[in-house]
């Protein structure tokens, strides 16, 4: 054996007359023996330059001789057994194997190439030719020195022509139809300008931003080249193109539960009034604060905790898929009458206790509760079954609701905070304006009163059902920051939903409330609210509590 370093683009005449190219700055070891071999074979699909496989009985890639960093990633993921896996599920059809090896499935081929026009078991498996194109093209054109990288694409086309919608689509894994549908696909649009060009809201919503902020993930693709080429969260931006190392090829674990889990890494923007600014905005993308209790809510003086974290089995370890869980559920829908199989759910609209139609399949909600799927909750150890989960659904929403209402309830529906509505915070903004303190729930200022944190709380805890608390204005104060010739009142204070109807983590949210309600009581000198303040919620085994 031999071992020899090449630094791209160092072009290497071989003995034998084939032309071998080292691409990544990489020490490649050969064997002495086959040392006057060239770097690839010809291709059987000549026409297209598909090299496939070098050595099919070793599984290793043409483009693996170059880049041998690469081919070692490769051959731990499940595009490097796509053949065998197909082959051994005891289904396996012609029209199925185009997914299964190279061809112009996955790449910017607009013919037949690879396998579909010749199939040879070179081009067994997903390679990276799947993804980038053919290899011969690249290869001649180091060779002649007028580099052509062949860049693949990040981009999701729903029509299925290139990039990852090439095979992982249908009606077996429609990834691409359910994500396209998301909000972090074609379903929302908080990649696109504003928020996709401005800094720093594009680290979490323009997805090329997001790779590099979040996960540090810096290569070259098709799309980057193109600074107005504004992309959702598509495949790549979550999922490693090249790496297994973590479940699902995704680029951060599931099951940590902490800002570095992979969903955490977004959902953890604002979760916390921050002292000396205005708290208008209310929290913002807190989900996964919320699930592990990091820097969330407003902590009132009478909290009646200790030091450690509030924490429901849902943000553990305990639950190994941590967000997954709920979000990424995926299950098998046959016809309820013949047992036809229709479709396997693969989760990608991510939405938590999906909405079914009359035959289970997945649909656009909103919808009632018994027509939502709640199996996954069962399956972690949570839930005896889908039912118990539904109860304790319930159960939570019901109390998040009914705590939230006793700080505010908007009795005429107008979606402004006023002394004639319901709860503690009409009767402390009746109090404020009797002094003429305009300033006491101005939530544009930089001044946090108590009001005002008890606010934050509860934009934490609101459901779908008291929506209110997303976007409303306060009657008689101050919309704007305090200067001598500041009068404006009615301005919007907004927030992003952040309880999954209060399952985050109800036992943290249920005492921020509590402790809130209470302290506003007394802090205010205001009549307390016909409740008891007691915790309600049974806290699972295992729960750490402040």
């Amino acid at each position: 054996m031999w071992a020899v370093s090449f630094a791209w683009p160092l072009v290497v005449v071989l003995a034998g007359g084939g032309v071998g190219i080292a691409c990544t700055e990489t020490e490649y070891v050969y064997d002495t023996t086959e040392v006057d071999r060239p770097l690839f074979n010809q291709p059987a699909d000549s026409l297209n330059g598909f090299l496939g496989l070098y050595s099919v009985a070793d599984n290793k890639t043409s483009c693996g001789n170059c880049h041998a960093d690469y081919q070692g990633k490769w051959a731990g993921t499940k595009h490097a057994d796509a053949w065998e896996t197909l082959e051994n599920s005891g289904g396996a059809q012609d029209f199925c194997r185009g997914c299964h090896t190279v061809s112009e499935l996955g790449n910017a081929l607009e013919v037949a190439g690879g396998w579909n026009a010749v199939p040879d078991s070179t081009y067994h498996n997903v390679q990276c030719e799947s993804c980038h194109g053919a290899g011969l093209t690249h290869l001649e054109s180091v060779a002649a020195g007028n580099v052509i990288r062949p860049l693949a694409s990040i981009a999701v086309d729903t029509i299925g022509t290139n990039g990852c919608a090439g095979c992982h689509e249908g009606t077996h894994h429609p990834f691409v139809e359910q994500w396209s549908e998301s909000k972090h696909g074609y379903g929302g649009t908080h990649f696109l300008p504003p928020y996709g060009n401005r800094s720093p809201c594009n680290e979490c919503h323009e997805g090329r931003t997001a790779m590099v902020a979040q996960f540090n993930s810096d290569g070259d693709y098709v799309e980057k080249a193109d600074p107005d080429n504004f992309q959702p969260h598509t495949c790549a931006v979550c999922h490693n193109p090249h790496d297994a190392t973590n479940e699902g090829q995704l680029r951060a674990e599931l099951a940590q539960p902490s800002r570095e889990q992979l969903c955490v890494k977004c959902h953890s923007r604002e979760g916390h009034p921050e002292p000396g600014s205005a708290t208008r905005r209310g929290p913002h993308a807190a989900q996964g604060l919320l699930v592990i209790d990091e820097e969330v809510g407003w902590i009132p003086p009478n909290f009646q905790y200790d030091t450690t974290k509030i924490v429901g089995s849902h943000g553990t370890t305990a639950n190994p898929r941590l967000c997954a869980s709920c979000h990424v559920y995926m299950f098998e829908v046959t016809d309820a009458a013949t047992g036809d199989f229709l479709l396997q759910s693969v989760g990608h609209t991510f939405e938590a206790i999906q909405c079914l139609d009359a035959q289970g399949l997945p649909t656009a909600g909103p919808c009632p509760d018994d027509q939502r799927q709640f199996d996954g909750c069962a399956v972690s150890g949570c839930h005896g079954d889908a039912a118990a989960a539904l109860a304790a659904f319930r159960t939570v929403r019901t109390r998040m609701n009914f705590l939230v209402d006793q700080l505010w309830t908007d009795t005429d529906d107008d979606a402004v905070l006023e002394t004639t509505d319901g709860g503690v915070l009409p009767k402390v903004l009746a109090q404020a304006i009797a002094a003429n303190n305009l300033n006491e729930i101005n939530l544009y200022d930089n001044v946090l009163t108590p009001a005002e944190g008890a606010i934050w709380n509860a934009q934490l805890a609101y459901t779908h059902e008291r929506t209110v608390w997303s976007g409303f204005s306060i009657d008689g104060q101050l919309s704007c920051t305090p200067t001598t010739t500041c009068n404006t009142q009615g301005g919007s204070n907004t927030a992003h939903k952040s309880s999954g109807e209060g399952v985050h983590n109800p036992f943290l949210l249920e005492a921020l409330m509590l402790s809130s309600i209470s302290y506003l009581q007394t802090y205010y000198n205001v009549s307390p609210p016909p409740m008891e303040l007691a915790p309600q919620l049974t806290a699972p085994p295992g729960l750490r509590v402040r």
